[in-house]
């Protein structure tokens, strides 16, 4: 469900259509990881410092422990504050997901087109920032802020897609509290 929502949300995105088949599909499934993990971070509830699933239960260290994946919690939790921090609205989330969208991919056959998508949801997210904090030159601060959690969003992002990855190799499934969001 988690990567037909991410796959309607990028049909949706202005200048998705105009790239071609293939650099879509590139996107798509090298985003994947990282648009959930922003996903979880707009699940996140500061006052347990765990991630509410879609069945509204909580799920905290000691879920992933049991699981066999307490490497990988310690770095999400960590990035789910930073994110909580910055009392981020929907606008911000759905600009930063298209911004991760539209990052550069290996393998791109019009990179410089993906590039010239990014740059008008960066500046766009720029604007809006600008817009809420007029009153203030706090802006470029902020802006700055947001941006710089695109490379941890992207190291979280390998380590997930090295997680599914070694499961598969294990023949193990996803823990029922992770397939449902990372359901592979």
């Amino acid at each position: 469900l988690t990567v037909q929502l991410i796959v309607e949300f990028a049909k949706g995105l202005p200048g998705f259509a105009k790239i071609s088949q293939p650099d879509q599909i590139t996107l798509l499934k090298a985003c994947s990881s990282e648009v959930m993990m922003l996903r979880v971070a707009r699940r996140y509830d500061a006052t347990t410092d765990s991630v509410l699933f879609a069945n509204n239960r909580a799920y905290t260290r000691e879920n992933y422990r049991r699981a066999g994946m307490s490497y990988v919690i310690e770095n999400l939790l960590h990035f789910c504050r930073c994110m909580y921090t910055m009392s981020m609205d929907n606008v911000h989330y759905a600009l930063l997901t298209a911004i991760v969208i539209f990052s550069d991919r290996p393998g791109l056959e019009q990179p410089h087109l993906v590039e010239e998508i990014q740059r008008y949801y960066l500046n766009t997210l720029r604007v809006y920032i600008l817009n809420q904090q007029s009153a203030s030159n706090r802006c470029p601060v902020i802006f700055g802020k947001i941006l710089s959690i695109l490379s941890e969003l992207r190291t979280l992002g390998m380590q997930n897609s090295n997680m599914c990855i070694s499961l598969k190799l294990k023949n193990r499934k996803l823990p029922p509290f992770l397939e449902e969001i990372w359901g592979t």
